[in-house]
């Protein structure tokens, strides 16, 4: 790992794959007839831990939601717990970084475009 500064070594445990999918995700604590409880995300990239996606509103750290993956390719699609770990403001949209609730089994890992 670099110690260069301004570089923070790569904590991810699971390789990540770019997809650049558009997702549904539902926030838990919102009202259930809240019109803002369903928002749509855009998945830049994913592992079975995790994903970093672009949001059009700020989510606050810690806010649990599940992500509603469609089928890709073909594969099938999956619903998937997790929570906010970080809310970037860049401007004219939000980088999230979500943190999956429970890792995806190893087989069910995309690897298209892994990095």
């Amino acid at each position: 790992m670099s110690k260069a500064r301004g570089i923070r070594p790569d904590r991810r445990e699971f390789t990540r794959s770019v997809i650049g999918i558009p997702v549904q995700a539902v926030l838990h604590d919102a009202p259930t007839d809240d019109s803002h409880r369903v928002i749509g995300l855009h998945v830049l990239n994913v592992s079975r831990g995790g994903a970093s996606v672009a949001s059009q509103e700020a989510l606050a750290p810690a806010q649990p939601l599940t992500l509603f993956f469609p089928p890709v390719g073909s594969g099938k699609g999956r619903d998937t717990r997790g929570e906010v770990v970080r809310c970037d403001n860049l401007g004219n949209h939000y980088s999230l970084g979500i943190a999956f609730e429970k890792p995806w089994p190893e087989h069910d890992e995309i690897h298209a475009n892994s990095r």
